[in-house]
């Protein structure tokens, strides 16, 4: 047997929960939420390893785009100067080299399954809390590792910049989508809904729709029927769906 090479790109499909975004693993469930108490939510950066990318990164630039881009998804985050009534802090944590993240993930690294590298990259982890600030109660919190591929210093300031704000508005944007806030319904649905800004992959779960009779109408389930579940990937392209559960032919 030929000995494989040591290095070469690897595509990684790992598996997907239920709970939420692939990249995302929930640290603390949802809590009770009134919808009409949250008017207006302030989003913070706090300023913990912000050094660790060699450059003074612009912070005012990172919170008020960020801000922007949750704004656009018809959550009420506000700039300053609003009476705020919720409080949404991302974190950044160091970044270390450990496995790679949750989901579909693309790595270049040591093939060999024996060598301590195998499958880890270098990861940056964010993490998201969403509180409500009268009663200081947290109500979400999650954590998402990212990959760092494209925060070397290298890159430049603007880059790194860039690639900061999209990585921190997905991870608090699914830390919102996960918290019952109010928001427009069927707001994914309607063609008025085109943010300007897209999560690269954005991770929906949801019950499989019921089936369809020849009339168009939908059918009642029966008591044999088992639920099923939908994840639809959104991409920047078209969105590619998962069905789970038993099919019965």
């Amino acid at each position: 047997m030929h000995e494989l090479p040591k290095n070469y790109a690897v595509i990684g499909l790992l598996v997907f929960t239920l709970a939420g975004l692939p990249v995302v693993a929930a640290e603390q469930p949802p809590v009770n939420l009134d919808k009409t108490t949250m008017t207006a939510i302030e989003f913070v950066l706090a300023e913990d390893h912000l050094e660790q990318f060699g450059f003074r990164l612009p912070l005012q630039k990172i919170i008020e785009t960020v801000s922007n881009n949750l704004a656009e998804w018809q959550y009420p985050v506000k700039l300053p100067g609003s009476s705020y009534s919720h409080k949404l802090e991302a974190t950044l944590g160091q970044i270390a080299n450990q496995a790679t993240p949750v989901g579909f993930s693309f790595s270049s690294g040591n093939s060999d399954p024996r060598a301590a590298g195998f499958q880890k990259a270098d990861v940056l982890p964010i993490s998201c809390r969403l509180s409500d600030i009268a009663s200081g109660t947290v109500l979400v919190k999650m954590e998402s590792t990212f990959s760092t591929h494209q925060l070397d210093r290298e890159a430049g300031l603007a880059k790194i910049t860039d690639k900061l704000i999209d990585q921190i508005s997905t991870a608090c944007l699914d830390v919102l989508e996960k918290a019952p806030t109010p928001k427009a319904d069927n707001r994914h649905k309607t063609t008025l809904f085109k943010p300007k800004w897209m999560p690269d992959v954005r991770v929906e779960v949801r019950e499989a729709p019921a089936k369809l009779n020849a009339n168009g109408v939908a059918q009642p389930a029966t008591v044999v029927d088992e639920p099923k579940k939908e994840i639809i990937i959104h991409n920047q392209g078209t969105p590619v769906i998962f069905q789970f559960g038993h099919e019965r032919r």
